[in-house]
């Protein structure tokens, strides 16, 4: 049983998680479809704004505080019609400001999907942080990953 599946669906929750609501000035943002972090309020806003508009619907399972200073997300959605499960945990200072985030997406092939969107979405300053759609259909190839591309079909992301 996947993790998301194994708690009810939250109802929709109005505005931004807590998390992007109060950023840091100096946080950082590490996740799976980056190559290496993003630091500092400004840059993570710039490249959420862009991540946020690939998801087709976030269906939330659980958002909420997990223990002193940790707030954590799990959501399902889906990318061009690949279905993709994301974790997000984010590390909350003594004065409520979201000091870290970490997103994890999965499976794979949607994480690769995910990032090489991405890729040809942000400004170019962060490029380098994703994969491109060359290094992300190698890294398919190799593991032997197949997307089930919108309308069934399956093939390998490129």
């Amino acid at each position: 049983m996947k993790f998301n599946d194994t708690a009810p669906e939250m109802a929709p929750a109005g505005g931004p998680p807590l998390w992007l609501t109060n950023l840091a000035e100096n946080a950082t943002l590490e996740a799976t479809v980056l190559k290496r972090p993003i630091e500092g309020r400004a840059d993570i806003l710039s490249v959420i704004k862009h991540a946020v508009s690939l998801y087709e619907f976030q269906h939330h399972s659980y958002k909420g505080a997990i223990g002193d200073g940790l707030y954590m997300e799990s959501y399902r959605s889906q990318i061009q019609g690949v279905p993709i499960e994301t974790l997000v945990v984010a590390h909350i200072n003594e004065q409520g400001e979201t000091e870290s985030v970490v997103i994890n997406h999965r499976p794979l092939n949607a994480m690769l999907l995910f990032s090489k969107l991405m890729w040809e979405r942000v400004d170019e300053r962060f490029r380098d942080r994703y994969l491109t759609g060359s290094e992300a259909a190698a890294l398919n190839t190799v593991s032997g990953v197949v997307s089930r591309e919108a309308g069934g079909a399956e093939a390998i992301v490129r």
